[in-house]
């Protein structure tokens, strides 16, 4: 198995974040550089010695960091009033260090848009978790800026992810008029395309060969367009293909491209937790872990979220158990479930054997053949939560994820 903190790296190697440590106590700023090295989940390092009588921190600096952590000297007030001269535009989120006891630096600090004050001599603990802090909410923020990713994967072999993401998706994009892509990321036995009766010529290998070409042009020679509108990369099988030969950076890269085109993402991801399926899950907005009514189902469930919560870094909101074919009267009931997996989201998929079997053999989805079936109904709530929210929050994923950080 792959080490704890290599899989907490996987999918954000294209989101690198970008620390300046800036100052004129050069010990001062290697002090603070060797306590935040190998901190986080993607961060650089750089530091800049402010000398020759300058005072801007940001002097000689080509490109904004993503932070600018601000050691002050005594001259701290050309070197606040240095970052103010920049414009907001010009200017990083900011971490200062310096006195806290000093209300003119305090205030000065905030005007030039300091997001934290910490005092020397620096508290370790609170410098990493700040800088952490910070990382993730610009990585949250970037996806928020592009569509949406949910990923479904299954809790046990056969509990009914592909069909729950084909469905989805289909109704994403004919109830709600969202504009979505279906990506099928089992390369050695996908079918998902099979639902929708189509057979790609050319699916996720070939695409994720080519990925560094692909253009709006380009990369619909490898999405099948399904009469809803639905966009379809599906997997072609025509080679053999382990998922530890593609570098999850191309994996990345192709999610990105893909959330370009698209309002929703939505990706069957195999049931394995290996570079290629974290490269997905650490991009997810959301995951849907598939489970059904017995023990073994539950285990592996539970087993599941804790390699995505303590591994991947995946919260609570971002995790939803859908538990498929719901029966009554089983052993392991509803609440015996959210109980056990402790799920913030939990929704249920009513038992429809027959419909799901007639929608396989006729490649038709379920609200073309069984509008008003309790299946069709429970996915069509599922689909229209994952959308506009949980009952229980609203507010938005991004919001929710800055409240959990900020502890509200």
């Amino acid at each position: 198995m792959m080490e704890h903190h290599n899989l907490k790296r996987l999918g954000r190697s294209a989101h690198e974040f970008k620390v300046l440590i800036s100052g004129r106590d050069s010990l001062m700023l290697e002090h603070i550089r060797s306590n935040l090295d190998g901190v986080g989940n993607n961060i650089s390092l750089e530091c800049v010695t402010v000398v020759n009588g300058h005072v801007d921190p940001l002097h000689g600096v080509d490109s904004l960091p993503d932070l600018l952590v601000l050691h002050l000297s005594d001259r701290w007030q050309s070197e606040l009033s240095a970052l103010c001269d920049h414009t907001p535009q010009e200017r990083p989120p900011l971490l200062i260090i310096g006195d806290s006891q000093n209300p003119d630096m305090m205030r000065l600090g905030m005007q030039v848009g300091a997001r934290d004050f910490l005092t020397e001599p620096v508290n370790i603990e609170d410098l990493t978790k700040t800088v952490t802090r910070m990382e993730t909410e610009k990585y949250q923020v970037q996806l928020a800026e592009q569509g949406s990713l949910t990923a479904v994967i299954n809790a046990k072999g056969g509990s009914g992810a592909t069909m729950m993401a084909c469905n989805i998706a289909h109704m994403m994009q004919v109830v709600e008029g969202e504009e979505v892509i279906l990506l099928d990321m089992d390369m050695q036995f996908g079918s998902l395309a099979q639902y929708f009766d189509i057979k790609p010529e050319n699916g996720v290998i070939e695409a994720l060969k080519v990925v560094d070409d692909l253009d709006a042009t380009a990369l619909s020679a490898y999405l099948l367009k399904h009469a809803s509108g639905l966009k379809v990369m599906g997997a072609t099988l025509n080679e053999f293909c382990m998922p530890s030969q593609i570098p999850e950076s191309r994996i990345a890269l192709l999610l990105e491209i893909l959330r370009k085109h698209c309002s929703q993402l939505v990706v069957d991801v195999p049931r394995a937790i290996d570079q290629a399926t974290a490269a997905v899950l650490t991009q997810a907005t959301q995951i849907v872990v598939v489970v059904q009514q017995d023990f073994i189902n539950i285990k592996d469930a539970s087993h599941l979220m804790q390699m995505l919560q303590q591994e991947l870094g995946i919260i609570d909101d971002q995790i939803v158990v859908a538990v498929n074919r719901v029966q009554k009267n089983t052993q392991v009931s509803i609440a015996d479930i959210r109980e056990t997996l402790h799920a913030k989201h939990l929704v249920t998929i009513a038992n429809d054997y027959p419909h799901v079997l007639e929608s396989l053999n006729k490649g038709e989805p379920l609200y073309n053949i069984a509008r008003r079936s309790a299946l069709t109904r429970s996915l069509l709530t599922l689909q229209h939560q994952l959308i506009n929210g949980f009952p229980e929050q609203n507010r938005g994923f991004i919001s929710r994820v800055f409240s959990r950080l900020n502890g509200a």
